[in-house]
């Protein structure tokens, strides 16, 4: 989910055709504006995207050590799972678990308040509070943090209430 709060938004932001082969298929612009930016100059899309998100102030200097800390760590948890998930090795999910949900959160939140709500033409000019605008992923996230901590009742319970909403707003 972070790579694809990082990577993909910013793709899809700078596409301009899609395929049903392809999918979306980004612009120049993104060739431009977006990998250029790759601090090692290899075009590569993730160092890009972190530096575009940063300097749209979508994030800042913390998060992109925060970033680099999740890498890390799942790197580790990946070439470890065998000691992993024989408990040989450690691992501190609750430590990780919410600065990647925080993160996630941050940069959702930015994309849907400068951009989904900033160019809708029925919502532009108004004003939201930020803590009140909660990305779809946030809803999810909270409801694997439920059900990975054990709580089951509180998972389901959150669950209801998110599907309880998607009803109301339908009708």
């Amino acid at each position: 989910m972070l790579l694809s709060a990082i990577k993909d938004r910013t793709h899809d932001f700078y596409s301009n055709t899609w395929t049903a082969v392809d999918g979306w298929k980004p612009s120049q612009a993104y060739r431009e504006k977006v990998l250029s930016l790759d601090p090692k100059g290899k075009n590569d899309p993730l160092r890009a995207s972190i530096a575009w998100l940063r300097q749209s102030s979508a994030i800042d200097e913390q998060d992109e050590t925060t970033i680099r800390e999740l890498t890390e760590e799942r790197n580790r948890l990946a070439h470890e799972l065998r000691n992993v998930l024989s408990g040989t090795l450690k691992h501190d999910f609750e430590e990780y678990f919410p600065k990647l949900v925080a993160l996630i959160a941050k940069i959702d939140r930015w994309w849907i308040i400068n951009v989904e709500l900033a160019t809708d033409p029925h919502l532009m000019g108004r004003e939201f509070d930020e803590d009140h605008v909660i990305p779809g992923s946030l809803m999810l996230l909270g409801v694997l943090e439920q059900v990975v901590l054990g709580d089951d009742e509180e998972a389901w319970e959150t669950y209801q209430n998110i599907m309880s909403s998607y009803e109301e707003t339908r009708s």
